[in-house]
């Protein structure tokens, strides 16, 4: 599938309003009952669009509010789905803007050739300008494929393919910041910045580089799910009261995190089955054993369902975890979480002990070094 919405060369955009679209395909010499379908990708509501084709063509109008993510599919046949052979993926993704778009293949819509759209012109032109950065990705994952059981599971090893997809990350996310400074009016500025933001980021931070953007870009859909982003991280953002909740520990009696003000607390959010949470846990257990005597504590909070909650009480005994733990077995939709905007685990936040949070996302030496800095050991 082809890479969408990395980095552009500039294209102003002046305003958004309405836009008319027009979506034009050729697919070889297909006919009913292959269908074509279009689905728009706008604000959390997917619009579909379907048609049966003729001669191998089909034809979408429509408006947009502002340029967006689009998908073309194209099902060949009427056969009932088959779950013990199913029928090949023939999609593309691509971005819709107030134009004609033509689809050109002589066989599947994922390999068709897209013209007409300057947006799509230039993601293929940038796309291809990165493909080096990407390439460092494929190279890892062929290195450790080439490695024995023993070298793939060896922790040392996985530490290094971790470290170095973590520079091919910062490469990748400095090429589009470097985009993002110099394009402002350009709505693939606003794609390129919205694909740098992991599920925790400095808020502070983006909404800086975000109000440099044109003011046309901040309101358009995805301008506007940008901004509620930030807004969202912010409430969680180093300096912020932290929000307070209340759940059961694992014998049932209710915990408030409020409980801890006059102590600094590490709010850890966490899971049994989850892999990095569980390598991180021997961090955590040195550092409680190092600075619990400095009103150090941790709770963690499980973000485990209620069936698996044997595995997170093995889990935690396995793991030698001796602070508090809570948790409503909800899953990803524990209250906590949902209060937190916990999108990716592990992820923690110390709070003060006036109920502060002054760091978030603290790990193994990071984790270390915040702790000697508050207690000077």
């Amino acid at each position: 599938m082809k890479r969408i919405l990395m980095l552009v060369c500039a294209l102003p955009v002046l305003g958004f309003a309405q836009q008319n679209y027009t979506i034009q395909g050729q697919v070889g010499k297909l006919n009913k009952p292959a269908k074509a379908f279009l689905r728009l990708n706008s604000g959390g509501n997917p619009k579909i669009d379907s048609v049966y084709i003729k001669n191998g063509k089909f034809e979408f109008k429509g408006t947009i509010p502002s340029p967006m993510e689009a998908h073309l599919r194209i099902i060949h046949d009427d056969l009932p789905f088959d779950p013990a052979k199913p029928a090949k993926q023939d999609v593309l993704p691509f971005l819709i803007e107030g134009t004609t778009i033509k689809f050109v293949s002589t066989d599947s819509i994922k390999n068709a050739k897209i013209s007409g759209s300057p947006l799509n012109a230039e993601n293929e032109r940038v796309n291809a300008m990165l493909k080096p950065i990407y390439d460092q990705y494929d190279a890892l994952d062929a290195e450790y494929k080439s490695k024995s059981l023993a070298d793939q599971q060896d922790p040392k090893y996985i530490q290094t393919l971790e470290d170095r997809a973590a520079i091919i990350q910062q490469q990748t996310i400095d090429a589009k910041m470097d985009f993002v400074s110099k394009n402002p009016k350009s709505y693939m500025a606003l794609m390129a910045f919205n694909s740098t933001l992991p599920p925790e980021f400095d808020a502070v931070a983006a909404e800086k580089v975000f109000a440099t953007l044109d003011p046309a870009l901040q309101n358009s859909i995805l301008g506007k799910e940008v901004a509620a982003r930030i807004a969202t991280v912010k409430k969680t953002q180093e300096g912020v009261e932290a929000p307070n909740f209340v759940q059961p520990d694992i014998d049932g009696n209710p915990v408030k995190l409020s409980d801890y003000r006059g102590k600094y607390v590490l709010v850890d959010f966490w899971a049994s089955w989850c892999a990095p949470c569980r390598r991180e846990n021997p961090n955590l257990v040195k550092a409680y054993a190092r600075y619990q005597k400095d009103r150090f504590e941790i709770l963690g909070v499980s973000m485990d369902k209620a069936a698996d909650k044997a595995k997170w009480l093995k889990a935690i005994q396995d793991d030698g975890l001796t602070w508090k733990q809570v948790g409503d077995l909800k899953g990803w939709d524990n209250e906590a979480g949902v209060l937190y905007e916990i999108k990716a685990i592990p992820m923690n936040f110390l709070v003060d002990p006036n109920g502060k949070i002054i760091a978030k996302d603290l790990r193994g030496e990071g984790l270390d070094k915040k702790l000697q800095e508050l207690f000077g050991e």
